[in-house]
C-alpha cells in the first residue's frame, strides 16, 4: 500500500486555502474596478441623453442588461471559477519545495505516490515508504502558508482604491443627490434625474388659426436675462425646426418666463424647450382652430310703435340692405347674422363720436342671443344671432363680434354704418286744379292751372300727403290779401266704402267721387297689412267756399271780399307721432286773384285757346318727326 503524506497534505491545504482567498480578493478588486467603470459608462450615457431628451427606456434596459452580463462573466472567472477550483496541490507542492530545499524532491515525490493513479509497478516499497516518512518529518518541521502568494493580496489592495476613488470622484461629479438617482435608474427604477432647472409649459394648446403663437415656458432655478434657451418646432408632417428662446419676464425670485413667437401658421405642431440644464420631458402640442366668421349680416328697422304692429302682432319691419341701418331716432332697429360655426357669445358694439367730432368711440354694447342652427338653399350651416337696439341721434355705425366655445374672436368685426334720418314732417303736394261739371267725373281734360276765382265762387283745392311716421289730420290755412293773419281751417276725416272705391293719390279723391263731392281728408289704409301698416299716405279734394270770407281794412274792420283781394293759401298735415308740438308738413303756397265772373270766364277762354295752341304746336311737331309709309 501506499503511504499517504498526511501532515503534509494537510498543511499544502491550507495554503490552497489561503492561496484561493487571495485569487478571490484580486478577483474582487478587478471585479469592483470593472463594476465601478462600467456604472460610470452607463450613468454618464445616461445622464447625458436626459440632459437633451427622455433617455428611451429600451436604451436604459440595454445598459442594465449589458451591465448585469458583463459583470456576471467576469464574476464567474474572477470569483466564482478561483473559488471553486483553487490552486493545483502538486503545483502548490513544488513552490514548498523551492521555499525549503531540505525537502529536495520528497514532497511531490510521496504526493505523487499515494495517489491512486500513481505506477509504482517495479519499485520498492521500501523506498516508498521511507520518502514518505522523510517528507513527514520534514514538513512537520514547516508552515506552509507563509509561502502564499502575497503578490495578488498586494496588487488587490492597490486595484480596489480605483473603483473607490472613481465613485468618489462620481459622488463629487454628480453630487450626491444625482449620483443616487442615476443608480437607481440603472436598476430601471423610474426617477427622475434633478435638476438646477425646471421648466413649465404654459402655452395655451388650442390657437385661432393664422395666428402668431406665444411659446412659454415657466423656468424655476437660478437663470439670468441673458440665457438663451431653445425651442424645437415640429409642424404635423414638417422638418423641425430650432429656435431661440429668450427672456420675456420675471414673476419671483426663483421663476422666470421665456418666450418666443412662433411665425403666422395654421398647422398644428409639437414644441420642446431647453434653458440651463432644463428641459422638459415630454413635447407639448399646439392645435389650431378656425376663429368664427360672420357670413351675413341683416338688418331692419322697426317701425313705430303708434303705427299699429302686423296681424300676427309684431312690429312692421324695413329691411336695410347689406346691414345697412337707415332710420330715424328713437327707433328701434334689429341686426341678425349668420356664423360659419357654433357661438359661445355675440355682441354689437354701437359707435358714436367724439366729443370733439375727431375719432369714433364706443357708445355700448348690447348681447345677441344665439340661435337654432340654420342650413341655407346650397346646404351650408349657419349660426344665427340677433339683437335689438334704439337708435339714437349721435350714433354714426355698429360693428359685431362673436366669440366661439373656445373663446376666439373674428378677427375682423364687420362694420356697418348707422345714418339717422332727420325728423321732417310730412310731405304734401299740391294736386293740378280740376274744373268740371256737377256730379261727373273729372278727367284729364279738367285740368286748368292759374284760374283766378269769381266773387262769391269757390276754389278747388286736391293735394296728397305722405309720411314715414304716418298721417294723422289736416288742415287748411288761409289769408285775404298779404296783411291778414292766416287762418286755420280743419278738415274732416272721410272713409271710403264700397260706393266711393279706393282712394286715388293722383286726385286726391276716391275712384268713384263726382264733381261737387268733397273727401276734404282722406287716410289712406295699407294695401297689403302684411308689410306695412296702415295711413302713411292720405290726401283729399274739397271746393273752399270764398263767400263767406273776410278781410281786414287799412283801418283795422273786418269787411267782405272785393274785387282785386287776393286769397292765399296751403295745407298742413300732421304725422302720428304722439311727441309733443310735433310740426306738421306743409304744400306750397297758392294765391287765387278775385275777379268777376266775366273776367274769370275771359281768363278761362285765353287758357283755352293757349291749350288749343299748344295742341296744335305739339301736332305740327308730331308730323315733322314721323317718317311717311310707303
Amino acid at each position: 500500500m501506499n503511504t499517504v503524506p498526511k501532515i503534509g497534505l494537510s498543511k499544502l491545504a491550507a495554503l490552497r486555502g489561503r492561496e484561493r482567498m487571495f485569487h478571490v480578493a484580486w478577483g474582487a478588486a478587478r471585479w469592483l474596478t470593472l463594476a465601478a467603470v462600467v456604472i460610470a459608462v452607463s450613468t454618464f450615457i445616461d445622464w447625458r441623453i436626459d440632459k437633451y431628451r427622455e433617455t428611451p427606456f429600451a436604451l436604459r434596459l440595454l445598459l442594465t442588461a449589458a451591465q448585469a452580463v458583463g459583470l456576471g462573466i467576469a464574476g464567474w472567472f474572477w470569483l466564482v471559477k478561483p473559488w471553486a477550483r483553487g490552486p493545483s496541490i502538486v503545483r502548490l507542492a513544488r513552490r514548498v519545495e523551492e521555499q525549503i530545499p531540505e525537502f529536495g524532491h520528497r514532497l511531490v515525490t510521496s504526493i505523487q505516490l499515494s495517489e491512486k493513479r500513481a505506477k509504482i509497478g517495479g519499485m520498492s516499497p521500501e523506498l516508498i515508504e521511507r520518502v514518505s516518512r522523510e517528507s513527514e518529518a520534514i514538513a512537520d518541521k514547516h508552515s506552509f502558508t507563509q509561502f502564499a502568494d502575497k503578490d495578488r493580496l498586494q496588487r488587490a489592495a492597490i486595484t480596489v482604491l480605483a473603483p473607490l476613488a472613481l465613485t468618489g470622484l462620481l459622488v463629487f461629479l454628480y453630487g450626491p443627490t444625482l449620483f443616487g438617482v442615476l443608480l437607481k435608474r440603472q436598476l430601471l427604477a423610474s426617477a427622475e434625474i434633478p435638476r438646477f432647472n425646471q421648466l413649465e409649459n404654459i402655452t395655451p394648446e388650442l390657437w385661432p388659426a393664422g395666428d402668431e403663437v406665444t411659446v412659454e415656458y415657466i423656468v424655476s432655478g437660478k437663470i439670468e436675462e441673458t440665457d438663451v434657451g431653445r425651442l424645437r418646432v415640429k409642424p404635423d408632417d414638417l422638418p423641425a425646426d430650432d429656435y431661440k428662446l429668450a427672456f420675456a419676464r420675471r414673476l419671483d425670485d426663483n421663476r422666470t418666463v421665456f418666450a418666443f413667437k412662433v411665425p403666422h401658421s395654421s398647422i398644428d405642431f409639437e414644441h420642446r424647450a431647453w434653458v440651463g440644464d432644463g428641459r422638459t420631458r415630454t413635447a407639448s402640442r399646439v392645435r389650431f382652430e378656425p376663429r368664427p366668421v360672420i357670413t351675413r349680416t341683416d338688418a331692419w328697422v322697426q317701425l313705430p310703435r303708434f303705427l299699429g304692429n302686423k296681424p300676427d302682432g309684431k312690429p312692421y319691419e324695413t329691411y336695410q340692405a347689406q346691414g345697412e341701418i337707415t332710420g330715424l331716432a328713437n327707433q328701434v332697429a334689429r341686426v341678425k347674422i349668420g356664423v360659419q360655426k357654433p357661438i359661445s357669445e355675440a355682441k354689437v358694439v354701437l359707435i358714436s363720436r367724439s366729443a370733439d367730432g375727431t375719432a369714433e368711440v364706443d357708445k355700448a354694447t348690447h348681447p345677441m342671443t344665439p340661435g337654432a342652427e340654420e342650413e341655407s338653399p346650397t346646404g351650408e350651416k349657419s349660426y344665427p344671432a340677433e339683437t335689438t337696439f334704439d337708435l339714437t341721434p349721435d350714433l354714426i355705425g355698429y360693428r359685431v363680434i362673436v366669440r366661439d366655445r373656445n373663446g376666439f374672436e373674428n378677427a375682423v368685426p364687420p362694420r356697418r354704418g348707422i345714418q339717422i334720418s332727420a325728423d321732417d314732417p310730412p310731405t304734401v303736394r299740391l294736386l293740378p286744379e280740376r274744373y268740371g261739371e256737377f256730379g261727373t267725373k273729372a278727367s284729364d281734360e279738367d285740368i286748368i292751372e292759374g284760374l283766378p276765382v269769381p266773387l262769391g265762387g269757390q276754389i278747388p283745392i286736391a293735394y296728397t300727403c305722405r309720411s314715414p311716421q304716418g298721417v294723422m289730420r289736416a288742415q287748411l290755412r288761409y289769408r285775404v290779401n298779404e296783411k291778414g293773419p292766416w287762418i286755420p281751417l280743419p278738415l274732416t276725416p272721410v272713409q271710403a266704402d264700397e260706393k266711393t272705391g279706393p282712394f286715388d293719390p293722383n286726385r286726391g279723391a276716391f275712384v268713384n267721387t263726382q264733381f261737387g263731392q268733397q273727401v276734404e281728408f282722406h287716410m289712406a289704409p295699407s294695401a297689403d297689412r302684411e308689410s306695412a301698416p296702415d295711413f302713411l299716405t292720405g290726401g283729399g279734394r274739397f271746393d273752399f267756399q270764398i263767400a263767406e270770407l273776410t278781410k281786414v281794412t287799412d283801418e283795422g274792420t273786418p269787411a267782405k271780399l272785393e274785387i282785386g283781394d287776393r286769397v292765399e293759401f296751403y295745407v298742413e298735415v300732421f304725422d302720428r307721432n304722439p311727441t309733443p308740438n310735433r310740426k306738421p308738413g306743409r304744400s306750397e303756397t297758392r294765391m287765387k286773384e278775385v275777379l268777376t265772373a266775366a273776367e274769370v270766364l275771359a281768363r278761362l277762354d285765353q287758357t283755352r285757346q293757349a291749350e288749343g295752341k299748344i295742341r296744335d304746336l305739339e301736332k305740327r311737331q308730331r308730323d315733322v318727326f314721323t317718317r311717311p309709309k310707303d
